[in-house]
């Protein structure tokens, strides 16, 4: 057969294809008369309230509270010194980050200095030993995460419910072959609770004792994320938990000598909007240590177009 015949038979067969295509399209079409052809879904649109204020940067945030006649700098200042007494790494935080203010960074002390500090009370240190323990011993890393909670931290409960939720995970398994961390998940998953319980338990608790002062969208969606990884009982024994953990802690500061979890309320505070809507808990029956219900609250549209809401407790 000539090169020729050859190309005839392939046009031919491709031009057979193409009509195939064509009437079967055509057939779908009048099966379906009237109906659209399905277009790619859109990214949801959200709105806001046009007369809600855009506080994007920390500038905008300094100059709306200036605009209503308050010391916006003396309040941030107080709302960071409240946040990092709380052991918040505030530098790192949208709204309060500051030019003038790095975070402090131990990663450069050797673990004999950080043992000391941590010996003494440096609530960083414990911090920093606690995040060096991660890759090789997760144990460690809990119990360098629990003193630090038993020394006022709000930031070492969501670090303990990250981690927990990460060793909760069933996926790791695939990634996990040292001994000592295969050890680990051995002893955390025997445990009771399961681990993810226990994630949940912590990242309420934080909100137990921190109030919605503390109420990131960030840790709104830590929450949300694990209670949607539970059933119904497993989020109503998570927030039961919750109260334990807070007493332990609670009665372990008492016992060595220290004040209960304060209840001073910031003079200012960010939150996500409705905060409250995110825990699956029972909130009136355990309000939180520190209540903002005294305080004024300003709802905005924040970074990454969230509704936020600044708390101004001055009066």
């Amino acid at each position: 057969m000539s090169r020729f015949n050859v190309s005839v038979l392939l046009a031919t067969a491709l031009l057979g294809v193409l009509l195939w295509v064509v009437l079967n399209i055509a057939r779908d079409l009048a099966r379906a008369p009237g109906e659209p052809l399905p277009l790619p879904a859109d990214e949801p649109v959200i709105s806001f309230d046009p007369g809600l204020p855009r506080l994007l940067t920390p500038a905008d945030l300094k100059n709306w509270l200036a605009s209503r006649g308050e010391p916006a700098e003396p309040l941030l200042d107080a709302y960071r010194n409240w946040l990092s007494e709380r052991g918040y790494p505030v530098g790192r935080r949208n709204l309060l980050s500051t030019t003038t203010d790095a975070p402090i960074d131990l990663s450069d002390q050797g673990d004999p200095v950080l043992i000391t500090l941590a010996g003494n009370g440096n609530t960083e240190a414990m911090h920093e030993l606690a995040d060096r323990s991660l890759e090789t011993d997760p144990l460690a890393a809990l119990e360098w995460y629990d003193q630090a909670v038993i020394n006022g931290s709000l930031y070492a409960m969501e670090r303990m419910a990250d981690l927990l939720a990460t060793l909760g995970d069933p996926a790791i398994d695939d990634f996990v072959s040292d001994p000592r961390w295969q050890e680990a998940l051995l002893q955390i998953r025997g445990a009771t609770p399961a681990p993810r319980e226990r994630a949940l338990a912590w990242a309420i608790a934080t909100v137990t004792v921190g109030g919605f002062a503390i109420m990131t969208p960030e840790h709104a969606s830590r929450i949300t994320a694990l209670g949607e990884q539970l059933d119904a009982f497993g989020v109503e024994r998570a927030c039961q938990t919750a109260q334990d953990y807070v007493l332990e802690a609670a009665a372990t500061r008492r016992a060595r000598g220290g004040a209960v979890f304060s209840m001073q309320i910031p003079p200012i505070a960010l939150s996500i909007a409705d905060p409250a809507d995110s825990i699956p808990c029972n909130v009136g029956s355990v309000p939180p240590l520190v209540s903002l219900e005294q305080c004024e609250a300003n709802n905005f549209v924040g970074p990454d177009r969230k509704l936020m809401t600044v708390w101004v407790c001055t009066q």
